[in-house]
């Protein structure tokens, strides 16, 4: 068997169990590229390592082709196809120093404003389309790959509510949405009703004039720019530059400053917030809590408020 068959026959089984597989599909079509359609059994350790690597130092995108290879070659060998795996192991140990960035509500505003510049006599929607995307992302807390795949039928404005399938842990949930998100989703709708319905009410809600998708590629180059027009950009010295992704880590920091400031109980909110998200179990929730000076501040208030407290009672025993 060849390294394209192989990879074939892994990406059909993957499927066929529900799995979205879309990140691991390019990983390993990459792979295939890289080596060649070479029999399997040539496969060696050294053009692995070459091909994981990549360029400059470690960083999260090796560990993540290691962990896709890692699922591939283990399916090989149980089948039968590969007596043992060529992988390197151990996978390479990345440092965990990422932190979200986190956008203030002024950022949050000029990155919405900046969409004006989008405008496009040949494509009068595209503005307003990315406007109202980045609204749903931050609003509603989605990553960018579900608020694309977002079609018309998913979106419920009667109910207020976004159906959300497939998501990265394969999950399906249902995403409730203010009314203030639901009534801008509406306004854009009536103007997305005049763009093509290719799929009918399957089609996508967020779509290019063509009514087809709009692509996650396309989604993040337009981004860049929002965010460079913008004047937002990470503290001089840092390594990455506020991200798209971001706007789902600043939803879920902005609601935790909420609970904070309106005296919740925000240890007893957080599984609702992990529910919310999408995540499997609370502790994917915990890499939302970056401490931000505002984050800070509500809680050295809250805990002011407790200490205040137990003084009145003590004295009053």
């Amino acid at each position: 068997m060849t390294l394209n068959e192989a990879v074939n026959a892994y990406i059909t089984m993957k499927r066929s169990l529900g799995a979205v597989f879309s990140a691991d599909t390019r990983i390993l079509r990459s792979f295939t590229r890289a080596l060649g359609d070479i029999p399997l059994d040539t496969i060696n350790p050294q053009a692995i390592y070459v091909f994981c690597r990549g360029s400059g130092p470690p960083t999260r995108w090796w560990e993540r082709k290691h962990q896709t290879l890692r699922g591939f070659f283990t399916f090989l060998v149980t089948r039968g196809y590969l007596s043992a795996s060529p992988l390197p192991e151990p996978a390479p140990r990345i440092p965990r120093s990422f932190e979200p960035y986190i956008y203030s509500r002024d950022e949050l505003q000029r990155l919405l404003e900046a969409t004006k510049i989008l405008a496009d006599k040949h494509s009068p929607l595209q503005h307003t389309t990315f406007r109202i995307l980045l609204l749903v992302l931050y609003g509603a807390g989605l990553r960018p790959s579900e608020g694309l795949r977002l079609r018309c039928c998913d979106v419920n404005l009667d109910e207020c509510v976004l159906a959300v399938w497939d998501t990265k842990f394969f999950k399906s949930r249902l995403v409730p949405i203010g009314k203030t998100l639901a009534a801008a989703l509406f306004t854009y709708y009536k103007s997305r009703q005049h763009l093509p319905m290719p799929a009918g009410t399957h089609s996508a809600f967020f779509t290019a004039r063509t009514g087809n998708p709009i692509t996650l590629n396309k989604l993040e180059k337009v981004f860049a720019r929002l965010r460079q027009h913008a004047g937002i950009q990470s503290p001089p010295g840092a390594r990455w530059q506020p991200r798209l992704h971001d706007l789902r880590h600043s939803f879920a920091l902005h609601r935790l400053i909420a609970w904070y400031r309106e005296g919740a109980d925000v240890q007893a909110h957080l599984p609702l917030l992990s529910t919310y998200l999408g995540h499997v179990n609370i502790s994917g929730t915990q890499t939302y809590l970056t401490m931000t000076h505002e984050l800070l501040a509500e809680a050295s208030k809250r805990f002011e408020c407790y200490t205040a407290i137990g003084v009145k009672e003590q004295s009053n025993v």
